[in-house]
């Protein structure tokens, strides 16, 4: 389901994402496997060791980090949806949100150093919502 809400296109083509890791045999078979191999994705870093990638790829220092993105992306385009929101609303019209909360959350984010996540679940929320409708 969480595919879904965060892939509404692909849903909107008739193409339901699949997350081969998170298949229950996938599941069952990790969880079986000793620590040792779990333990900082060892098994899977040798795999990518074994396939030929430097260590930079298969155990960077630093993992990779999408928040400025992320929030650059919640700055242009989230806001200006929330604004939308703020007048015509699947969530605020179902109930689910209370408009007048959003709309301090909206002021609030529009001043905080970064948007709060749980606006970016909110946002994605609507957007797969509106996708469907």
């Amino acid at each position: 389901m969480a595919f879904g809400l965060h892939n509404p296109a692909y849903v909107r083509l008739g193409i339901w994402p699949v997350a081969p890791l998170v298949h229950p045999r996938m599941i069952r078979f990790m969880e079986q496997l000793p620590y040792d191999y779990k333990r900082d994705k060892r098994m899977f870093r040798d795999r990518l060791r074994r396939a030929g990638l430097p260590d930079s790829v298969a155990a960077p220092t630093e993992p990779e980090n999408f928040l400025a993105v992320m929030e650059s992306g919640l700055r242009t385009y989230g806001l200006p949806l929330l604004d939308e929101m703020l007048t015509d609303s699947l969530l605020v019209d179902l109930g689910y949100v209370d408009a007048d909360a959003l709309s301090r959350a909206r002021d609030h984010a529009e001043r905080a150093p970064a948007v709060p996540d749980l606006l970016c679940d909110t946002l994605a929320l609507e957007a797969g919502l509106r996708s469907l409708a």
